[in-house]
């Protein structure tokens, strides 16, 4: 009996060890009093609760990589997605491309278009062949001739090409009608801090912050190339140069006028704010003017020019007992000749709208 008693106490003392050293990386619990089955019981219970800590984690991660997949992928925009993926197959086409195409890199620039030069030809191209494809489909779907149908999706390529590649100009010239047409309260917003005795630097970073649309976007341009280490002069002249426009010319030599040669700033801002603001109800008064010859010219087109041709067509069917147009052709015309005539003067009377 005690060399029975000495085994159990032996084997006792030796599943004791053995706990205390599984338990030393994970927590420490009280053994004392615990039988070995307990504290196999209890070895076993903490397995499992390291095994289910470590599903959860497992599973919090992978929760974690699918939310932050899905939120890079929100944060790719369709035009990424469609330049990425023409890339993937036409690079070479794309490189060649991009080379022979003069001016890009500058229109780029202006409309503040981060893309890079190969990367937005590779966006024109994906926009050519979607607009080719679509135009196909939509010539099908009009019971068009197969040679008609490919004409049109090659006028569709064609179009869509150089509707992106004038894109950028578009989008340039839209901003800078934002930034002229909110000159005057910049303006006026700079005059009244500099009256204020806050630094012109401070002033810019003011209008950075507010709401004014585009100016704002590039008044914190100015101030991030400021911080860069460029010169107050040499951010100002960079953005002149993006602007090209006539007004804001005219307001960075003031202001560098004065800042080298000294003089009242906000009196010189002030004047040229009224001035702008004056010169832009003139334009309005006369664009009022404009728009009611051509509302008419418009009318014309988009409703009378329709009927009538209808009409006349029908005439001439009538008296000759025949279609003078086939369907398919009459269908093109009420579908796309007098939608584009009309595309065309709300196009005109848009750009007659004072900048």
């Amino acid at each position: 009996m005690g060399i029975v008693e000495g085994i159990i106490n032996f084997l006792d003392r030796l599943g004791g060890k053995t706990l205390e050293v599984v338990e030393i990386p994970t927590r420490r619990i009280s053994t004392e009093g615990m039988s070995i089955r307990e504290r196999l019981e209890l070895l076993k219970k903490m397995r499992e609760e390291i095994e289910k800590e470590k599903e959860s984690e497992e599973e919090k991660l992978i929760e974690d990589t699918i939310e932050w997949r899905e939120k890079t992928l929100r944060q790719i925009s369709l035009s990424e997605r469609i330049a990425d993926g023409v890339l993937k197959y036409l690079k070479g086409p794309v490189s060649s491309l991009s080379s022979s195409i003069k001016g890009l890199d500058i229109d780029l620039y202006r409309a503040n278009i981060n893309m890079s030069r190969e990367r937005y030809v590779a966006l024109m191209l994906g926009v050519a062949i979607l607009v080719g494809i679509f135009s196909f489909a939509f010539s099908l779907i009009l019971y068009l001739p197969i040679d008609i149908s490919i004409l049109v999706s090659l006028l569709g390529f064609i179009g869509g090409f150089w509707y992106m590649r004038y894109y950028p100009r578009v989008v340039w010239r839209r901003r800078v009608a934002e930034v002229e047409k909110a000159l005057p309260y910049v303006l006026r917003h700079i005059a009244s801090l500099l009256s204020a005795g806050i630094g012109i630097a401070e002033a810019f970073v003011s209008v950075a912050k507010a709401d004014y649309g585009v100016i704002s976007e590039e008044f914190y341009l100015i101030v991030q190339d400021m911080h860069k280490g460029a010169s107050f002069e040499d951010a100002l002249s960079k953005f002149e140069m993006k602007m090209a426009s006539e007004n804001v010319t005219r307001v960075t030599k003031q202001i560098l006028r004065a800042i080298k040669f000294g003089g009242n700033l906000a009196d010189i801002l002030y004047k040229m704010a009224d001035e702008f603001a004056f010169e832009y109800r003139l334009k309005l008064m006369e664009y009022v003017q404009k728009i009611n010859g051509l509302s008419f010219v418009y009318m014309f087109l988009s409703v009378i020019m329709p009927t009538l041709f209808i009409v006349v067509i029908l005439a001439g069917s009538i008296l000759s007992r025949t279609l003078v147009i086939s369907i398919p052709g009459l269908v093109a015309i009420m579908l796309f000749a007098f939608p584009m005539l009309s595309l065309i003067m709300i196009t005109m009377i848009k750009r007659a709208e004072p900048r």
